[in-house]
């Protein structure tokens, strides 16, 4: 799973879940935009091969095709932004993000999702988000304009 770049404690990932919370939002911002500009250049292998080969767009798509290529780069920023925090982000489209801990001596993951309003689980090393479990003594708390 490679070396940890930063061990966290519950409140240190706590600390970060309003930079992660804009992050994602970004993120999900950008890849609808993302999946409508693939849709109008002809599909995903047609998108690929314009952002990996340098491929032409299909005539008047080169608008859509230069705006792929930014929205592209913006979610690559984005998410080199987070593992920069020393995060690791698992998955873009459920916006999972865990953290290394350490739990009683042993490594552990706190998995925080975007929408949770704070970090209430962990899983092992080794598992993953069907592993996560509930942080004993941690009560999910409700955003504050819900209360």
């Amino acid at each position: 799973m490679g070396e940890p770049t930063r061990i966290f404690t519950l409140d240190e990932a706590n600390e970060l879940v309003p930079t992660l919370e804009l992050e994602f939002g970004r993120v999900a911002r950008l890849r609808d935009e993302l999946r409508s500009l693939v849709e109008a250049l002809g599909g995903a292998d047609a998108s690929v091969d314009i952002l990996q080969n340098g491929a032409e767009p299909p005539a008047g798509l080169e608008v859509e095709s230069r705006r792929l290529k930014v929205v592209a780069d913006e979610i690559a920023a984005a998410v080199a932004r987070v593992t920069e925090l020393g995060c690791l982000v698992k998955d873009l489209d459920l916006g999972l993000v865990d953290f290394y801990a350490m739990e009683g001596g042993q490594p552990i993951l706190l998995c925080w999702q975007f929408g949770e309003p704070q970090v209430t689980h962990w899983h092992g090393v080794e598992e993953g988000f069907s592993g996560r479990r509930p942080i004993e003594g941690v009560e999910p708390q409700r955003p504050e304009f819900l209360n």
